[in-house]
C-alpha cells in the first residue's frame, strides 16, 4: 500500500476519531471527520468506507459521545451522504 492509497488513510484517521471520542471530545473528533471525508476529494466518494470507519470509531464511545456525535456529523456531512449511508450512520443509535 502507498501513502496515498485511500485504505490506507481510513486506517490512518480512524484511531485520532477513536481517540478523541474515547476522550468525550467531540469537536476534535468532527475535525478528524472533516479530514475523513475529504479523502477522495469529496464526502461522496468512498462513503460507505467512511461511515464504516466513524460506526467503528464510535465502538468505545458513550451513549451520551455518540448521540452528539453523530447528530453533529449528520449536520454537518448528511446532505452529501446517500439516505443509506445517513441510516447506516444512526443506526448505532437505535441500538442503545
Amino acid at each position: 500500500m502507498t501513502a496515498d492509497n485511500p485504505f490506507h488513510q481510513f486506517q490512518m484517521i480512524l484511531k485520532p476519531i477513536e481517540k478523541a471520542l474515547r476522550a468525550e471530545n467531540v469537536e476534535a473528533a468532527l475535525r478528524f471527520t472533516g479530514n475523513l471525508f475529504e479523502i477522495g476529494g469529496s464526502p461522496k466518494e468512498f462513503q460507505d468506507r467512511k461511515v464504516h470507519v466513524l460506526v467503528r470509531a464510535m465502538e468505545g464511545a458513550t451513549p451520551s459521545v455518540k448521540t452528539a456525535f453523530t447528530a453533529k456529523v449528520l449536520e454537518r456531512f448528511g446532505a452529501h451522504l446517500s439516505e443509506d449511508a445517513r441510516a447506516r450512520l444512526a443506526s448505532p443509535l437505535e441500538r442503545l
